[in-house]
């Protein structure tokens, strides 16, 4: 099955990602395109892996992109506390 690279560009799409995100400083939007281009690198490098042990984080990666799409950020912090060795699932408003 070919693997889509995913964009930053993708994620400008619909409405304002400030606004989904509901991330402000003292009611002042955050410019979070430094962490949204970093956490894009980071999940293009891991779904581009081809080790079959890997399949499954990168299905579980897909999972968290599909529930946050937009939102890679917010994605990429799912994918990583969703990881073994925590002890409570992520909970995140």
């Amino acid at each position: 099955m070919p693997k889509k690279m995913l964009s930053a560009g993708e994620s400008h799409q619909g409405d304002s990602w400030q606004a989904r995100s509901g991330i402000h400083a003292v009611g002042v939007p955050v410019n979070l395109e430094p962490i949204r281009h970093q956490s894009w690198e980071i999940i293009n490098a891991i779904l581009a892996d081809t080790d079959p042990e890997g399949s499954e984080i990168r299905n579980q990666l897909r999972r968290c992109l599909s529930k946050n799409q937009g939102n890679p950020e917010r994605a990429l912090l799912m994918h990583l506390m969703s990881m073994p060795g925590r002890s409570e699932p992520a909970i995140l408003d």
